[in-house]
């Protein structure tokens, strides 16, 4: 009996020495998450949602023969929201283009924490090939199996601080270093100063990484890298004004509806 004891306390004191030294989990960390420390209204310096309407962005990269493509992103904040772990979630629609043709529309959740920091809680994403939907590649939502919200971007970034944007083991593991808070950009759009750059990257792949510059009052400008350039070339008014050109004829649209995003084995947009 006292020998049945004494194996019975070894086990019990390995198995809270086990739990004891075990690491947080991403599951973990999600259950920590309080929403009412959250909003969908997007007022981060560097990365304005609510603030700017729709942005314009023209570009090239090279494909894999080695021929120019001309690309084009239409960026644009929609009026409703969604629920993602439990957060309400602003919703940024993003459709790219190659040579004129849809390639991939993508909803991206982002939210706002009370200090001012911005997390990305995943995206929904169709891809398109011949202008046929072909797959779901690259889709994921925070709070699902050990997905986590990525923070996008400090309320006060700093230069030198490492980034995780996006935290999907296998599907997105987007991080970033912040390299510079005072760079000048010039893109079509117009000049900006005092703007943030990033150097991004992926353990996924290894061999690439861009570079992103986003400016105050307006966000993204600019991205490049890999043989590819992304530049801004309109951005329309939506309650701030940002030192660029701007279409003072778009309105605002209504705002207050929630949509259910896809469940990420259920399939992309609809």
């Amino acid at each position: 009996m006292k020998r049945e004891i004494t194996l019975a306390l070894l086990a019990a004191l390995a198995l809270a020495t086990a739990v004891s030294f075990a690491p947080i989990t991403p599951a973990a960390a999600t259950q920590q998450i309080d929403p009412t420390h959250f909003s969908s209204q997007i007022t981060n310096t560097y990365l304005p949602l609510s603030l700017v309407g729709p942005k314009l962005f023209i570009g090239e990269e090279t494909d894999d023969e080695g021929e120019a493509v001309e690309t084009r992103l239409e960026s644009r904040l929609l009026p409703e929201t969604t629920v993602v772990a439990g957060v309400t979630v602003a919703i940024l629609e993003e459709r790219a283009y190659e040579d004129g043709e849809l390639v991939e529309v993508a909803l991206d959740y982002f939210a706002q924490d009370a200090n001012g920091d911005v997390y990305y809680f995943g995206e929904a994403v169709d891809n398109y090939v011949d202008g046929v939907l072909e797959n779901h590649d690259g889709q994921w939502l925070a709070g699902e199996g050990d997905n986590e919200p990525g923070l996008f971007m400090p309320a006060a970034p700093r230069a030198g601080v490492t980034l995780t944007l996006e935290y999907a083991p296998g599907i997105a593991e987007d991080m970033a270093i912040v390299l510079t808070l005072g760079e000048p950009v010039n893109v079509p759009a117009g000049k900006y100063t005092n703007c943030l750059k990033t150097r991004e990257f992926t353990p996924l792949e290894p061999d690439i990484e861009e570079f992103k510059y986003y400016c105050p009052g307006v966000g993204m400008v600019k991205e490049e890298g890999d043989g590819a350039i992304l530049e801004l070339v309109s951005i329309r008014r939506n309650g701030s004004a940002p030192p660029a050109e701007v279409d003072d004829e778009a309105g605002d649209d209504e705002k207050g509806t929630t949509i259910q995003p896809p469940a990420t084995g259920d399939g992309g947009l609809r």
